[in-house]
């Protein structure tokens, strides 16, 4: 890698830490009794996925989005839904069996770096 690649990936790291501080900082500042907009299972699993930097096991999933953002997936369900964006090449790979994460994280283990 170059230097300018170098400092490109730092900004873009950097720029994610700040977007997801933003995000965690709307979830906790809406006004009582108001709910964000509905999110779908998918964009929680994703942003699960975006914030943990790293494959996890479906069981994790699960437990982060029900501790996090109070929801209740249903295993089998999620799984049928990543599977599907899986075999259509979008946003999702699986790295072991019930295991996943983001195409552009597993980018970084194909380039040698680690997660």
């Amino acid at each position: 890698m170059t230097e300018l690649d170098n400092y490109v990936e730092l900004k873009r790291q950097l720029l994610q830490a700040q977007l997801r501080v933003v995000y965690r900082y709307q979830r906790k500042t809406l006004p009582h009794g108001q709910k964000l907009k509905r999110t779908s299972n998918l964009t929680i699993v994703e942003d699960i996925l975006q914030n943990s930097e790293q494959p996890l096991h479906i069981s994790k999933i699960i437990k982060i989005a029900r501790k996090d953002y109070n929801v209740n997936l249903e295993r089998d369900s999620i799984v049928s839904a990543l599977i599907k964006k899986i075999n259509a090449r979008k946003i999702f790979v699986r790295v072991a069996p019930n295991t996943f994460a983001l195409k552009t994280n597993t980018e970084k283990v194909d380039q040698g770096g680690a997660l």
